[in-house]
C-alpha cells in the first residue's frame, strides 16, 4: 500500500546566543532566540503542526535544547571540512548537530539504502547570509526525514532560500544518481559491505 504523503520541516534559527550577534541588523526578530524559551516554542510549534523535522543548532547549545526535545528524536552531525574561524581560535568547532524527528508514517524500508547520520560537506559562502546551507546538507536532511516529491516541506526560516532551492532541484530529479550532479555523492552516503582481508 502507497504511504500518504506527510508534512515535513526544516528550522534554522538562529543559534542559542548568536540571535542579535550574527543576525542582529537583519532580522528584528534575531533577539529573541537568544533566550531558550524561544527555543522550547520552535520545537512546540514543530511537533504539533509537522509529522517529522530536523533542527540546526551548534554544539555549544546542545545540552540545553536537546532536553527540550520529545524522546524519540536523534542526532545527527554536520561535519565541516572547510569551515571559518578567527586567528586566535585554538580549537575550532568544525561540526554541527542536527536534531531529527522522523514520521512515524514514513518508516525506512530496508529496501533502501542506508542512510547516515552525519554529513561532510563544506560550508556555503554566501555574503550577507552567514546561515547559509550547503545542497549536500540539504539532500541529507531530505534523504534522512525519508521525504518524497509529493510531500509537503517547509523551510521555517528561509533566510538565503538556500534549501528550499535545494528542495526543489532534489524533489525535480530524475533519478537518485542525479543527485551526484547536485553536489551530493550518494554513493558515498550508502552503507557498503564490509570487505575481508582476503577480498
Amino acid at each position: 500500500m502507497p504511504q500518504p504523503a506527510v508534512r515535513a520541516a526544516y528550522a534554522d534559527p538562529p543559534y542559542l546566543g548568536c540571535g542579535v550577534k550574527h543576525y542582529g541588523t537583519r532580522h528584528d526578530a534575531a533577539a529573541e532566540y537568544d533566550d531558550p524559551e524561544a527555543h522550547r516554542r520552535l520545537i512546540e510549534r514543530l511537533c504539533d503542526e509537522f509529522d517529522g523535522w530536523a533542527l540546526s543548532l551548534h554544539e555549544p547549545s546542545l545540552r540545553v535544547i536537546l532536553p527540550m526535545c520529545p524522546d524519540d528524536v536523534r542526532v545527527g552531525t554536520w561535519v565541516k571540512p572547510f569551515a571559518a574561524f578567527k586567528k586566535n581560535v585554538t580549537r575550532a568547532w568544525t561540526w554541527e548537530p542536527v536534531i531529527f524527528r522522523f514520521s512515524a508514517a514514513r518508516p525506512r524500508l530496508v529496501e533502501q539504502p542506508t542512510w547516515r547520520d552525519h554529513v561532510s560537506a563544506p560550508i556555503a559562502m554566501r555574503k550577507g547570509f552567514p546561515g547559509a546551507k550547503p545542497d549536500a546538507f540539504s539532500f541529507w536532511i531530505f534523504e534522512g526525514l525519508n521525504l518524497r516529491p509529493d510531500d509537503e516541506f517547509c523551510d521555517v526560516f528561509p533566510g538565503s532560500g538556500a534549501v528550499g532551492d535545494a528542495w526543489q532541484r532534489w524533489k525535480n530529479r530524475k533519478a537518485p544518481e542525479q543527485l551526484e550532479l547536485l553536489g551530493h555523492n550518494v554513493r558515498a552516503n550508502r552503507a557498503t559491505p564490509a570487505r575481508s582481508d582476503d577480498d
